[in-house]
């Protein structure tokens, strides 16, 4: 681990104190970028899944790293908002969310598998011996969603549901498991009868961890695509650190340049996110995230307004 990298001592605190410092100061100050991510697993070390990407940031930027461990999406949505937070790798629902509560945030880029496109897609998963074929077959069943700010963990699921008739909050019994990996492994286990997870957890994630097999789950429904995950960072930041975090993620932040800059050893042992199937960034502007804003308004779903 990149000796630099330090984690805050909120693990506990930051959901409810909205990401707040222990000093109480602004993030941005003397030369320190503070860096989150939203938990798509409960059961991680954030700090070592993120060293690479961290270690590519010092490099490009000349500024240490503090990583920003967070409990759940709203405390990094909270982060940005109030300014405690200067870089975050957000899901596309929790980035609208911050963007519509006031955060003054810009995307850099957005996630992508090597070859692929940039979307992915939420699973609908039941058990692998369960009788349950559709999305329909999830009516008053215990359903376990992992978020309510996830967007392959909550929104899109919702608007399926309401496609099959059933309502998100009273046509099941719903259960909200924190991380994708919780969902996954709380189907897989029998804990809930359905659940909602993003494709890249079901697919190949928890499988490559040995935590879960093939077909301990059954795949009964998919999502329309949906844009990848995008890192942000406020707009407010010296524009000179602005241009090289553009850089950092638009030109370096692949494996094959990170290997090139020292920065991993090789391909296989290099990561550019959490998920070590994400090969690149590319690219984005605010409204690759309006398909988000049409799902929100299509389910009708209070989280998407404004607070």
């Amino acid at each position: 681990m990149k000796r630099t990298l330090t984690a805050l001592a909120m693990i506990g605190a930051l959901a409810a104190a909205g990401c707040s410092s222990a000093s109480g100061s602004s993030a941005g100050d003397g030369d320190v970028l503070r860096f989150a991510a939203v938990p798509t697993e409960q059961n991680i070390d954030p700090t070592a899944e993120y060293k690479d990407i961290i270690a590519l940031i010092e490099k490009n930027t000349g500024r240490k790293v503090e990583f920003v461990r967070s409990t759940d999406y709203n405390a990094v949505i909270e982060g940005m908002v109030s300014g405690k937070i200067d870089l975050a790798e957000f899901g596309p629902l929790s980035y609208v969310l911050a963007r519509s509560n006031g955060a003054k945030i810009t995307p850099i880029a957005s996630m992508v598998e090597k070859g692929g496109k940039p979307t992915y897609q939420s699973y609908g998963i039941v058990p692998a011996g369960s009788t349950i074929t559709g999305i329909d077959g999830f009516k008053g069943a215990k359903v376990c969603f992992v978020d309510p700010g996830s967007t392959s963990g909550y929104l899109f699921p919702s608007q399926g549901l309401l496609s099959a008739g059933i309502d998100p909050k009273t046509g099941v019994r719903p259960v909200m498991a924190g991380g994708h990996d919780n969902s996954v492994l709380s189907v897989a286990s029998g804990k809930c009868e359905a659940g909602f997870s993003e494709s890249g957890m079901v697919d190949h994630i928890l499988i490559g961890k040995g935590k879960l097999k093939a077909g301990d789950v059954k795949i009964v429904w998919r999502s329309e695509p949906i844009p990848m995950s995008p890192v942000a960072m406020r707009d407010d930041l010296p524009a000179d650190l602005r241009t090289k975090l553009q850089q950092t993620y638009t030109e370096d932040a692949n494996k094959d340049r990170m290997v090139q800059l020292g920065i991993c050893a090789s391909v296989d042992a290099c990561a550019v996110t959490n998920d070590n199937s994400i090969w690149s960034w590319q690219a984005v502007t605010d409204a690759t995230f309006d398909p988000v804003r049409e799902v929100c308004a299509a389910t009708k779903n209070e989280k998407c307004s404004k607070a």
